[in-house]
């Protein structure tokens, strides 16, 4: 495991209740390969590079209408029962952009997960505006997830998806070693857009439904909720890139204006910094 160095303070290093208003300013992940195939997907292994991305305005509220022109808004809310029991319970028709609407740039995956998750919230209503959770207890290149963070990111996840809207949530992809920024960004790589949820014949949540802008079209991706509160998707040979051939560690989830945590768990990391905010 490579140590990197330790971050201290609230999520993007701001004081408590600023992370949406600086949410413009938040450094974006380039662990994102420029050749591409023509349905966008990487061609080859994904090397890390050495700058960053400013997200701007639209890109932490996304505001307007889709790529597919639907009008923005909760979605309708699927739930069908599972062989064995439990239910999976997802948005309807959901389809944020994929990498086609990338523009070229090679670090537009949180723009675009925002994007794909304001298609489910009311015209104008920030989907990064009510907070957040950090899952790892410390900088490393493999997290380690604090089972508690865990709870609230599953419980915020489940509330927004019951009301019909997609989550914006970051990942950790142990196999990249470079760092975007030591201070403000060591460990979120990628974002995707969570849109559904599994659960046990207790009710309990044992798998997550996401869509991955990282190719053309987005690909849906599946996490496993581990009993030590990690939220993993495990590495899948046969799917159609490299990038999505790689396991993701859960390490963030951004919850949507007027969705703001207001729960009883306040989890703290190795640190001693709270993970909630």
């Amino acid at each position: 495991m490579i140590e990197i160095t330790p971050r201290s303070g609230l999520p993007l290093d701001l004081p408590r209740g600023e992370g949406d208003s600086k949410a413009s300013e938040f450094h974006l992940a380039l662990k994102e390969s420029d050749t591409r195939g023509p349905d966008g997907q990487r061609q080859g292994h994904v090397q890390p590079q050495s700058q960053f991305f400013y997200a701007d305005a639209n890109g932490t509220s996304g505001t307007g209408h889709g790529p597919s022109g639907s009008a923005p808004g909760p979605k309708q809310v699927v739930q069908t029962d599972n062989a064995g029991g439990g239910k999976t319970v997802k948005l309807k028709d959901f389809t944020p952009p994929g990498w086609e609407n990338a523009g070229g740039n090679p670090a537009a995956c949180y723009k675009l997960a925002c994007d794909g998750a304001s298609k489910t919230a009311p015209a104008g209503e920030s989907v990064t505006g009510g907070g957040g959770v950090i899952l790892y207890e410390a900088t490393a290149q493999r997290i380690k997830t604090d089972k508690t963070a865990s709870e609230v990111a599953l419980d915020q996840i489940k509330r927004h998806i019951d009301a019909g809207r997609a989550v914006v949530a970051g990942i950790n992809a142990p196999a990249e070693s470079g760092v975007v920024d030591k201070k403000s960004q060591p460990v979120t790589d990628h974002f995707v857009d969570v849109y559904g949820y599994e659960t046990d014949a207790n009710g309990k949540i044992v798998g997550l439904l996401a869509k991955d802008n990282a190719v053309g079209g987005t690909a849906e991706i599946h996490f496993v909720v581990g009993a030590d509160g990690s939220i993993t998707k495990p590495k899948d040979p046969k799917a159609a890139s490299d990038f999505l051939k790689m396991e993701y560690q859960l390490s963030e989830v951004r919850f949507h204006k007027g969705f703001e945590y207001t729960g009883n768990l306040r989890p703290t990391n190795d640190a001693g910094d709270n993970m909630v905010w």
